[in-house]
């Protein structure tokens, strides 16, 4: 159940990951080595259209959800299996491998060129802004770098290529609901 939750917390934390926050820090922050136990497949642009139609009706069904659980009650998780099943999913676990390999994909695209740079290149610029912001103090620094620096050795590459240019060919749809997720 644990596994079903942490792709949960990835696939509808996918609009309000911090790769498009106005700081710019990848989304491997958020969902640091969930990549870990992600089953990579091709996608298609069913899925990914599918994926997009779905998120409104997950996040609202999450919402209904007890807040003081540490795990979607059995009403909650019926509502996504339905949601899933309606949307052209297997399951809610189809779905949940759909949402997170758009997800790995998203944490590689710059959202200032909408192109894909790879996760491990953001991080990297995220490191070289930490080490040049002078305000910041000396121990948040260390603390931030070695943050990253973990986060960028855990970095899952791409295993689709093909899923990058889905990814990026629906990213201002699949960012749509941003402002309104922070």
């Amino acid at each position: 159940m644990r596994a079903v939750i942490a792709a949960l917390a990835v696939s509808l934390g996918l609009l309000a990951s911090p790769v498009l926050a106005e700081d710019a820090k990848p989304a491997t922050e958020a969902a640091g080595s969930n990549y870990d136990a992600l089953q990579q497949v091709q996608l298609t642009d069913a899925q990914v259209t599918n994926y997009i139609t779905s998120v409104p009706e997950m996040q609202a069904a999450m919402g209904d959800a007890p807040a003081d659980a540490a795990e979607p009650d059995a009403k909650t998780m019926a509502k996504l299996e339905a949601i899933s099943k309606q949307h052209g999913f297997k399951d809610f676990n189809d779905y949940n491998t759909v949402a997170g390999n758009i997800s790995l994909v998203l944490d590689g695209v710059d959202p200032e060129t909408k192109t894909y740079v790879g996760a491990d290149k953001l991080i990297a610029k995220s490191i070289a802004e930490v080490k040049a912001d002078k305000t910041m103090k000396e121990a948040d620094r260390k603390a931030a770098l070695t943050e990253l620096q973990a986060q960028q050795k855990a970095v899952t590459p791409v295993k689709f290529k093909g899923n990058i240019d889905l990814v990026v060919k629906n990213y201002d749809k699949l960012t749509a609901d941003q402002g309104a997720a922070k």
